[in-house]
């Protein structure tokens, strides 16, 4: 039986994985190492928690989750600011707190039930005497490089650049928008988590990192300190956003995300959780709702099963699911912000449909029932007799023409024989995920160069690769003058619309 579980890490996954042990099985004991001593500032600003996280840690720990609900902020929008009136993305539907106040609860919580937590130490795996160890100690885990053959990890970093800063004031709604200065453009992302604290992360493409001279600044700022150069310009930049107030920094400056999976999340008595085990882009959601869920799961496990390798396996059963479909949706999310140049010229309309759908977890048809007056005026591109009745939009957007000289078309929606009854199609089969890699770069180049006929995007129904098609077929769209068609499952006409609609593919071949 288990009797010691030492947790590496400090952050919110090791505070709540051991609160959630000690609760369920007091007889325990649960030490958590914290490497920062308890006086040290913590990294971060506001972090967010989805109301789908929030009734998680309300069935898992029911106390926890009131405090952590109280000390939030929540009661905002999320806006898209342009050179036009702002438009409205969502109602407020997630919860924004500051990291180091949910430490605060999430710390106490852990020491009100008995677990010994220890700041200031480093502690090593190896030498542990402990029956499980959970390491939780973040996307630069010692823990995991230490077992990386063990686990198989696999690395990637995104092609953009970020800086996590926060503002001194609470931000009237949550809000992106972008700057522009010569060749540059950048991106921020604002919320507020704190009745006076904002958080502002500002992203930057491979141009912009060139061409304004960021890539100097970098260059020479010292380890371990804030990037003044770029701060004092991103302060200009966003004077109008930042109501003349200066940034807030702690040791800030540039990053590239790491897009981390293992292959197993455990090794021997060890198990991983959060940004240790995986990451997913912070556009899409929150490492701190991964984690929190990582550990409810884990805990759950840990108590539940007589072995540790059984604890182990239905941890990761249970997670690993869920996490996966989060990762690919985030991928998605991140291709979307990494590519934003492409789409900056748009109306505001147009760009918050591709906005909210571009993971593929949302609709048109789900966007529309929201903001139904901003989704009309989005496809106005398409025709002028939008319909009123938003149960209608689908299926006015497949029906839609296209006159073009290469493909004419009666609707946007065909079958493959109706197609090719029209016209010829250069078909090209495509099935690989990352679609801004060199071969579909390779790609690109080539169908560029091509004829002038359309190009129908083909491959296998599965759900993982019609995504990577649609992604596929837009990049191609964007960048090339050639008219695309991306083949889809016949029940999906929602995405079909939802494909034509933000203009991701020009038809839909539904099979």
């Amino acid at each position: 039986m288990t009797r010691r579980i030492e947790v590496i890490g400090g952050g919110p996954a090791g505070l709540y994985a051991a609160r959630l042990l000690k609760l369920k099985n007091p007889q325990l004991e649960v030490v958590v190492y914290e490497r920062m001593r308890a006086e040290a500032e913590t990294f971060g600003f506001g972090v967010g928690l989805t109301e789908s996280t929030m009734r998680n840690l309300q069935a898992a720990d029911p106390e926890t989750a009131c405090r952590v609900r109280e000390a939030s902020f929540a009661g905002h929008d999320l806006r898209l600011k342009g050179p036009g009136p702002a438009v409205i993305l969502h109602g407020a539907r997630n919860l924004a707190i500051g990291r180091a106040t949910l430490l605060g609860i999430l710390g106490a919580a852990a020491v009100a039930v008995g677990v010994d937590v220890r700041h200031g130490v480093e502690a090593d795996p190896g030498t542990t005497t402990a029956d499980v160890v959970i390491a939780a100690d973040g996307v630069r885990s010692a823990t995991r490089q230490k077992l990386s053959a063990e686990l198989g990890e696999h690395t990637s970093l995104g092609r953009s650049r970020f800086v996590w800063c926060g503002a001194g004031f609470a931000v009237d709604s949550a809000f992106f928008t972008a700057v522009t200065r010569g060749a540059g453009l950048f991106v921020v992302h604002a919320y507020p988590y704190a009745a006076d604290r904002s958080t502002f992360l500002i992203e930057v493409d491979e141009q912009t990192w060139r061409e304004t001279g960021l890539d100097d600044f970098d260059r020479n700022t010292p380890p371990g300190q804030t990037d003044q150069a770029s701060m004092a310009l991103l302060e200009e930049l966003f004077t109008d956003e930042l109501h003349g107030r200066p940034l807030l920094t702690n040791r800030t400056r540039w990053s590239r995300f790491t897009d981390l999976t293992l292959d197993r999340w455990s090794s021997g008595n060890i198990a991983l959780v959060g940004d240790a085990a995986h990451t997913a882009h912070y556009t899409l959601g929150s490492g701190t709702k991964l984690a929190m869920e990582d550990a409810i799961a884990l805990a759950e496990a840990l108590v539940g099963e007589e072995s540790v390798p059984a604890a182990f396996a239905s941890y990761e059963q249970a997670r690993r699911p869920p996490v996966e479909r989060f990762k690919r949706l985030a991928r998605r999310s991140q291709a979307w912000w990494d590519t934003y140049r492409l789409r900056s010229p748009w109306p505001a309309d147009r760009l918050a449909v591709s906005y909210m759908t571009r993971s593929g977890n949302l609709t048109l048809a789900d966007y529309a029932a929201d903001q139904p007056e901003a989704t009309r005026r989005a496809l106005s591109w398409l025709g002028s007799d939008v319909p009123q009745d938003v149960g209608a939009l689908d299926e006015w957007v497949l029906s839609r023409p296209l006159r073009d000289p290469a493909v004419r078309l009666p609707r946007r929606a065909v079958t493959r024989d109706a197609l090719d009854g029209v016209c010829a199609a250069d078909e090209v089969r495509w099935d690989r995920p990352d679609v801004w890699d060199k071969t579909a770069d390779d790609a690109i180049a080539r169908l560029r160069a091509g004829a002038a006929r359309p190009v129908l995007l083909t491959g296998p129904a599965d759900p993982e690769q019609v995504p990577a098609r649609i992604d596929f077929a837009e990049r191609l769209r964007l960048q090339t003058s050639r008219r695309v068609g991306v083949e889809l499952p016949g029940a999906e006409r929602s995405q079909a619309a939802t494909v034509v609609a933000v203009g991701r593919a020009d038809f839909v071949v539904l099979r």
